[in-house]
């Protein structure tokens, strides 16, 4: 069954999505390209991971002060600002580049500017897909998000491999530049309603600050919910951080822009299923499920040398992370009110990446210090842990990945087995244990910064 554009809302959302995905893919062929120079540049898997802490950290700082932003300002207004500001720190990285200044400090802060612009982004964008999308295609609007995420990781290993050689990366961010006037246009095009905002234009921002995370706590479902994401975050995060390192290990950079191409296919592939089907009856033990079965697929990865064996199994990784995470959408978009959601959106996105950064920082040192020394020939794990993975350069790497994935694995079966989460499933849906009115709201006493 396809996703209904009857309404006006749901008209507005597939401009708002039309535009994401067009946008995306823009900044998959910058962030390609980019991924690979630094790689070359440098020679380091530290000094890689360094520029994906750069990224990861962020979030930590923004999104614990964005929420209530979001639920008090025009969504439309900072969606559009927010492509804004990602169109000139792209247009800084074709500058530098082409000036031949392009460095790994002024790459680091480059991505920090957009990493934080991506922090507001993404919760302004979900709590707004409610306002415009029917309770009952809630999974269907997820599933078509991954489809846009999808997209770019098809379309841009393969493009911007090809294009580095033609253009270079002054002309990809030009094509970057493009996609976001695209997308800026849609965005104005669309309509967004208000969001109710009852006493909060009486209420202090800062005393509002805390009410995402007191909903959050209220709940031990969501709670569980939560922290099983952070902790399956925190090792997938290792696993993406070394990744790059450790195909290039086997092969050449087109083998991995192949390799991460053919991962998008799963993508699309499970974009497209939680599309079509909306996500499972018991949306919260499926994220569970997905979660687990994400964690096969980095514990496998470290046990071939193989570029199709990772391939198929970069698929599967990528087929699960759309059903995953649309199943948690559905969960948290029934269960939390929508003039809520900004605050409590923005609370639940800082809290499941706060494990990421320490993952990015210590990746490098781990596989560069620890992993890798051990597994080469004679090193203190090569009798060992080499027998099943092998030894020599990369096989660090994979050891890292072998104790990503099983541990993912745990934690998802963990979190599966507590009976809150559990119940998250009732058909009655929102749980009972969300503050009161009063609480949501504090004090009135103090204005509002607007």
């Amino acid at each position: 069954m396809s996703f209904p554009f009857d309404t006006p809302g749901s008209r507005s959302f597939f401009l708002i999505w039309l535009g994401l995905t067009i946008s995306l893919l823009g900044s998959g062929l910058t962030s390609f390209a980019l991924g690979v120079w630094i790689f070359q540049e440098t020679a380091s898997t530290t000094q890689y991971a360094l520029v994906m802490f750069c990224a990861a950290l962020p979030p930590l700082v923004v999104l614990p002060l964005v929420g209530p932003m979001i639920d008090r300002f025009r969504r439309k207004r900072l969606l559009i600002g927010c492509d804004l500001i990602a169109a000139a720190a792209t247009l800084a990285v074709g500058l530098l580049a082409a000036n031949d200044r392009l460095n790994l400090v002024t790459v680091c802060l480059i991505v920090i500017i957009t990493s934080s612009v991506a922090a507001l982004q993404w919760p302004t964008y979900s709590a707004t897909v409610t306002l415009l999308v029917p309770r009952e295609q809630f999974g269907r609007a997820s599933g078509m998000t991954q489809l846009a995420q999808a997209l770019s990781q098809i379309a841009a290993p393969a493009v911007a491999g090809a294009l580095m050689g033609l253009i270079g990366l002054l002309g990809i961010t030009v094509i970057d530049l493009a996609t976001f006037l695209v997308s800026t246009v849609l965005l104005v095009a669309a309509s967004i309603p208000e969001v109710n905002r009852g006493s909060r234009e009486r209420r202090s921002y800062w005393r509002d600050l805390p009410v995402g995370w007191r909903c959050i706590s209220a709940s031990s479902g969501l709670l569980a919910l939560l922290l099983m994401f952070t902790g399956v975050n925190f090792f997938s995060e290792l696993a993406t951080v070394l990744y790059t390192p450790l195909v290039l290990s086997l092969s050449d950079p087109a083998a991995l822009g192949t390799i991460v191409a053919i991962g998008g296919f799963g993508l699309l592939l499970g974009g497209a299923l939680m599309t079509i089907w909306g996500g499972p009856p018991r949306p919260a033990l499926g994220a569970a499920a997905f979660a687990a079965l994400s964690g096969v697929a980095i514990a496998a990865s470290a046990l071939t040398r193989s570029v199709p064996i990772l391939s198929a199994l970069a698929a599967l990784f990528f087929f699960c992370i759309p059903l995953m995470s649309g199943c948690s959408q559905v969960v948290w978009q029934r269960a939390i009110p929508a003039e809520l959601q900004g605050r409590v959106f923005a609370a639940r996105a800082a809290i499941a990446m706060s494990a990421m950064p320490l993952a990015s920082l210590a990746a490098g040192p781990l596989a560069d210090q620890v992993f890798e020394p051990a597994l080469v020939s004679g090193g203190s794990l090569a009798h060992s842990l080499g027998g099943w993975i092998g030894v020599g350069p990369g096989r660090g790497i994979a050891a890292i990945l072998l104790c990503s994935g099983l541990l993912a694995i745990a934690t998802a079966a963990i979190a599966a087995a507590f009976r809150p989460l559990q119940q998250l499933d009732h058909p009655v849906g929102a749980p009972t244990e969300l503050p009161t009115n009063a609480e949501r709201t504090g004090s009135p006493e103090s204005p509002s910064p607007r």
